[in-house]
């Protein structure tokens, strides 16, 4: 029988495109020129790869109609007892933050973010490096979240 990771090796190429990028754009540090950032793919990566890791951990549980936010609120449940967000505020909070900064990214709404953060405007929110910031945070959620899941068995790791 084929390993969780196995079923889902699509997954594995989402997660590898994501580092591959992630990894081109540490390389750039504060005043180099922007013009061969990748931010934005980072930012559509580090969401595809949260929501397809979701809708693994879920299996039939999710379909179509559910958002990112659903996806979350089932797979964070109580009753269903399969990932934690980490991290300090409640749940609900967690989860509207995410929804927030995936509505940000994937709308390409900047302006409501900017204003969201009390920026001026769009050039000074991503200026200020909130942007970056929120896709560093969401960066590493998907880390806490993925370390939760056996790539085994697709199951909640044992608690120590």
């Amino acid at each position: 029988m084929a390993t969780f990771k196995e079923q889902h090796q699509e997954l594995q190429h989402i997660v590898r495109e994501l580092v591959l990028v992630r990894d081109h754009n540490l390389k750039f540090k504060a005043g180099d020129p922007q013009d061969k950032l990748l931010h934005f793919a980072e930012g559509l990566l580090v969401l595809l790869a949260l929501e397809r890791f979701l809708r693994a951990v879920l299996g039939s549980d999710a379909n179509e109609r559910h958002t990112l936010q659903n996806l979350l609120e089932m797979a964070t449940s109580a009753k269903r007892n399969l990932l934690t967000i980490p991290g300090t505020g409640t749940r609900e909070q967690a989860i509207k933050a995410i929804a927030e900064v995936r509505n940000t990214l994937m709308h390409g709404n900047y302006e409501q973010a900017a204003a969201g953060a009390g920026s001026q405007d769009v050039r000074a929110y991503f200026k200020s490096g909130q942007y970056i910031s929120e896709v560093e945070w969401l960066y590493k959620l998907l880390d806490e979240l993925m370390k939760q899941i056996d790539p085994a068995t697709g199951k909640p790791r044992v608690k120590k």
